[in-house]
C-alpha cells in the first residue's frame, strides 16, 4: 500500500513533505481532503491535525518533521550523514522564521484566541472588523521590516559558506524542502500587507528558490498539480 499523506489542498505544513518525497522519488498517494471532510477524520488523528502519514496502512502518524526524518532514512541522499547536523541546523532555522511569521496568521484566522472579538475583553474586535485589520497589517509590516531581513541574512549567510546553490551545497537536502515553500509563499501575493516583491531585496534568495524549482523533480512535482 505505500506511503499515503493526507492534508488540506493547501501547501501549509504538507509542502516540505510532498517535496522531500517527489525529491527522493519516493512513491506516494498525495491526498487532499476538502475542509467539509476534515470534522469527520480529525478524530482519527493522533493530535487532531494534519498533516497525518499512514505507512503500508499502519497507524497515521502525525508532525511533518517526523516524517521529514522518516524520508530521509529512504532518500539518504536528502539527509547525508555528513551533514546530518547542518541539515538539521537548518530545519530548526526555518522553523525559527515560520514562528516569526505565525502572530501575522494566527490573529487573522483566529482573532478569539488571542482575547479580540470575545467579550468582555472588547466587542468591537472581531474578524474583519477596522481595528482588526490595523493590527494585522502593523504585524506583517514589523515583519517586513525587522524579520525577513533578519533570517533572509542568516539564510544568505548560509548559501553563501557552503558554496551553494543550496543550504548544504550542490544537492538539496530535507532542509531545502522546509525552506522553499516558505519562501515561495512570500512571493505570490496572496497575503495581504506581503507584496509579491518580498524578495527583490534579497538577490541571494531569489536566485536560491529559483535553483529549487528548477529541479527536475520538482518541475514534474508542479506538472502533476495541473
Amino acid at each position: 500500500m505505500g506511503i499515503v499523506l493526507t492534508y488540506f489542498p493547501i501547501m501549509g505544513a504538507a509542502e516540505r513533505v510532498r517535496l522531500a518525497l517527489w525529491l527522493g522519488e519516493i512513491d506516494f498517494e498525495d491526498v487532499r481532503i476538502p475542509q467539509v471532510e476534515w470534522a469527520a477524520l480529525k478524530g482519527q488523528t493522533p493530535f487532531g491535525q494534519l498533516p497525518v502519514m499512514s505507512i503500508d496502512g499502519g497507524p497515521y502518524i502525525a508532525q511533518s518533521n517526523a516524517m521529514l526524518q522518516y524520508i530521509g532514512t529512504l532518500a539518504t541522499k536528502l539527509c547525508p550523514a555528513h551533514q546530518f547536523l547542518k541539515v538539521q541546523e537548518a530545519i530548526g532555522l526555518v522553523d525559527d522564521f515560520e514562528r516569526a511569521f505565525r502572530p501575522c496568521v494566527g490573529l487573522a484566522l483566529e482573532p478569539e484566541k488571542s482575547g479580540y472579538g470575545i467579550a468582555p475583553v472588547s466587542l468591537s474586535f472581531t474578524k474583519g472588523s477596522p481595528e482588526l485589520l490595523e493590527i494585522i497589517k502593523a504585524l506583517r509590516e514589523a515583519f517586513l521590516l525587522n524579520e525577513m531581513p533578519k533570517y533572509c541574512g542568516f539564510f544568505s549567510a548560509i548559501i553563501e559558506s557552503s558554496g551553494g546553490p543550496f543550504l548544504c551545497g550542490p544537492a538539496p537536502t530535507l532542509a531545502d524542502c522546509c525552506l522553499a515553500p516558505v519562501l515561495e509563499r512570500y512571493t505570490l501575493g496572496y497575503i495581504d500587507h506581503i507584496p509579491k516583491e518580498a524578495l527583490d531585496a534579497y538577490p541571494t534568495m531569489k536566485l536560491y528558490l529559483e535553483a529549487f524549482k528548477s529541479l527536475p523533480q520538482v518541475v514534474a512535482y508542479e506538472q502533476s498539480k495541473s
